[in-house]
């Protein structure tokens, strides 16, 4: 049996432990919407069925594996990843797992990517992510260009004060996030964003 001293250091290292990882696995501002404010069978949602004679399935904008976020601030260290994956071929869809060390992801959410429109000679996008109760959105930025996109700016996520909800912390558990339920509020959202110096990149590491 282990002694007194032994249990009271036993105790306070999976204290430790356990803090490191709850702090880290919420953001300080989520976009959140009540409801999904795109679905796809639009041009401007991704992915599409591919519509061929010869073939089916889904067609992505993105590339699909592993993807880093880096915060602007943070150096080179990666602060977040995201896995990204197709669902099927008679839906689509993609699968979308976040985590904060390569390799171990958390539960998968279904995710669209929205083009939503231009600031300036820069395109405007949207990562939604979750269908039910609602969405999260990730605003996205790049230069355009050809090919399969495998890199973006992540945008600032600063809202109004009439849109903050939440409240007090739960201890170290964030409670607030930004609520936004309109596609014009959304894209006013980043077009005001866009003005602003980036988040961070989000960019393709490799496929899985």
């Amino acid at each position: 049996m282990p002694g007194r001293r032994t249990r009271t250091f036993l105790c306070v290292l999976a204290l430790l432990l356990g803090l490191s990882r709850p702090a880290a696995a919420q953001e300080a501002e989520i976009v959140h919407a009540d409801e999904p404010l795109w679905a796809p069978g639009s041009a401007e949602v991704w992915p599409q069925h591919l519509e061929a004679p010869d073939a089916f399935g889904c067609q992505h904008r993105v590339k699909l594996g592993r993807w880093r976020f880096t915060r602007a601030d943070s150096g080179d260290g990666p602060e977040g990843w995201y896995d990204f994956g197709n669902y099927g071929v008679m839906h689509c869809w993609m699968n979308i797992a976040e985590g904060h060390e390569p390799g171990v992801f958390g539960d998968v959410r279904p995710g669209f990517l929205i083009e939503i429109g231009r600031a300036g000679e820069v395109e405007l996008w949207a990562l939604q992510i979750g269908a039910r109760p609602g969405s999260d959105y990730l605003l996205l930025s790049r230069r355009p260009g050809p090919g399969p996109i495998d890199r973006f700016e992540v945008l600032q996520r600063t809202c109004s004060r009439s849109q903050v909800r939440g409240g007090a912390s739960l201890d170290i558990l964030l409670t607030r996030y930004c609520a936004i339920n309109t596609k014009g509020e959304m894209i006013a959202l980043a077009r005001r964003m866009a003005k602003l110096p980036v988040l961070g990149v989000l960019s393709f590491e490799r496929e899985d």
